[in-house]
């Protein structure tokens, strides 16, 4: 007898509810392959193996007749579910993150997008200066014309330059959106401005979060482990301090800041660009980014840095070391699909 094939609405359910701490929703997935080998399998029979109390949790967020309306009307605004066990769901992204994965991602766009063999995300401040909006459409350009897909937060300043940038020059973009793909106030300005990198496959626009939930700080903080999740590396064009002033005197901490040590954890390479900015310069003189010149030239060189860093890192995934002998002669192990050994 067959297993169920996957069921979006059951993860969607799952991941929705507000009732489960995300504890509890990985215990879930957890007793659910070690019992029957699927969550679908493990809802038909009625959740064998997991604590009654939990069970009774689970039932009610799968009962929840508003988010199952609500998953019934995503598909009319062309908006796909991507769960967890779902082959199409990120494999990148899955593979860094592990259980800290989002349990579903709601993509509007190119899904093909999520599998490209060569990302870079590039992040900054909100509120740039001027040379730094500039940049940041020049990297965008470049790498976007190199054939990366840029990815960013979205966020006006920095993020939204790179994209205007990588899409003006013939490339693709993945944005990573800290709001639901239905807020209507927080998506609306995206699809106006972005309708046609849309409709032309250029573009994808992702989120872990309930499709109407809208914008907040908190949010904007968890997104960071997805955007630095779905890159092969980081590259900051302009950031302010670790921490800030807020209103009423409150301390704020920088949404590059928590990226870039986000990446850290993730062993992802970063980089900033050398400007003359408080923030930029702290991010270099504490060692968490290595510096780049903001001209083709710096591009060049961050490229050949991210070529090697992943060199390495498959080199390692199969045993193999940096360089590898093919009779007798030194030769670079092959980074990408097709590539001939050098």
């Amino acid at each position: 007898m067959s297993s169920p094939a996957l069921n979006p609405l059951y993860w969607f359910l799952l991941a929705c509810s507000d009732d489960l701490k995300r504890e509890e929703k990985i215990q879930v997935l957890k007793v659910a392959k070690e019992t029957v080998g699927s969550l679908e399998e493990f809802v038909d029979q009625n959740f064998p193996g997991l604590p009654s109390e939990l069970g009774r949790k689970v039932e009610a967020a799968l009962n929840n007749a508003s988010f199952s309306l609500l998953f019934q009307g995503l598909s009319s605004q062309g908006i796909k579910v991507l769960a967890l066990a779902d082959p199409a769901y990120p494999s990148r992204l899955k593979a860094t993150l592990k259980s800290r994965a989002p349990l579903v991602i709601l993509l509007l766009g190119e899904a093909e997008l999520l599998r490209s063999d060569r990302t870079l995300a590039i992040i900054g401040s909100r509120r740039a200066s001027e040379e730094g909006l500039k940049i940041a459409q020049r990297a965008g350009a470049y790498f976007g014309g190199e054939g990366y897909v840029v990815v960013s937060g979205m966020a006006k300043g920095i993020d939204r330059e790179a994209v205007a940038g990588a899409l003006g020059a013939g490339g693709r973009a993945i944005g990573v959106l800290p709001f639901g793909l239905m807020s209507q106030k927080d998506i609306v300005p995206l699809l106006r401005s972005f309708q046609e990198d849309l409709m032309g496959r250029r573009l994808a626009l992702i989120s872990e979060f309930s499709p109407k939930v809208g914008w907040k700080a908190w949010a904007a903080m968890a997104r960071n482990r997805t955007i630095v999740g779905l890159a092969d590396a980081v590259l900051v064009v302009e950031s302010g301090l670790k921490e800030s002033e807020g209103p009423q005197g409150r301390k704020q901490k920088s949404g590059t800041w928590s990226a870039v040590e986000e990446a850290r954890r993730l062993g992802k390479m970063v980089f900033v660009v050398d400007l003359p900015r408080e923030g930029n310069q702290e991010l270099i003189q504490k060692g968490l980014a290595v510096p780049v010149s903001a001209d083709e030239g710096g591009f060049q060189r961050l490229e050949d840095r991210i070529h090697e860093g992943l060199r390495e890192k498959l080199g390692e995934a199969k045993g193999l070391p940096r360089k590898v002998q093919d009779k007798g002669e030194v030769v670079q192990v092959p980074l990408f699909p097709g590539e001939e050994p050098t």
